[in-house]
């Protein structure tokens, strides 16, 4: 097969080279107006065509490739935590958020698939904030209070959604300790 960063032969779907180059995490923490800190490792710009294949077939691997480099500079951070995907429904073929999830267990993270959910499915890919603001996820939490979580998204844009997420976990008595996001349109 192609990498599909440098279009060269590879035994994976983004070569070793790439991954080097275009891959490498560095994190940084944003602080929503809630307090809510994020953890982000790539820029959204910086690896956007990589995000954007969670919709096409290839995406399951290529999330997973992003998942794997990213991680990897959490050590062991996640004792004791928690890790609640944002909407981890996987009716579109995978859910990359659960996918995301699995992978942090290697970092002791604790993940509670199926737990957190939007009851509205409209899609918020290039819609403006108004948009964003007139249609809100609408969050059910079918999980067990009284835990310290980490919430868990691909991406985070405005936040909006990882603080509704936040209000209606907090509303069930869990103790939201930070969000983790791969990449942040926001650095």
């Amino acid at each position: 097969m192609r990498c599909l960063s440098c279009r060269r032969f590879s035994a994976s779907l983004v070569c070793p080279k790439c991954r080097e180059l275009y891959l490498r995490p560095y994190s940084r923490v944003r602080r929503l107006d809630t307090g809510l800190e994020v953890l982000s490792f790539y820029a959204y710009d910086e690896i956007e065509p990589f995000l954007l294949t969670k919709h096409l077939p290839h995406g399951w691997f290529v999330y997973r490739i992003l998942a794997r480099e990213a991680f990897k500079a959490l050590k062991k951070r996640g004792e004791g935590l928690a890790v609640i995907p944002v909407d981890d429904d996987a009716s579109g073929g995978y859910s990359h958020t659960a996918l995301l999830a699995r992978e942090l267990k290697r970092y002791g993270y604790r993940p509670r698939f199926a737990s957190l959910r939007a009851r509205n499915r409209v899609s918020y890919a290039g819609q403006p904030l108004a948009f964003r603001l007139a249609n809100p996820r609408n969050f059910l939490y079918r999980g067990s209070g009284k835990i310290r979580a980490v919430l868990l998204d691909d991406i985070v844009t405005s936040g909006l959604t990882l603080k509704e997420a936040e209000s209606v976990l907090t509303r069930a008595d869990v103790t939201v300790h930070s969000a983790i996001v791969l990449a942040d349109v926001d650095r």
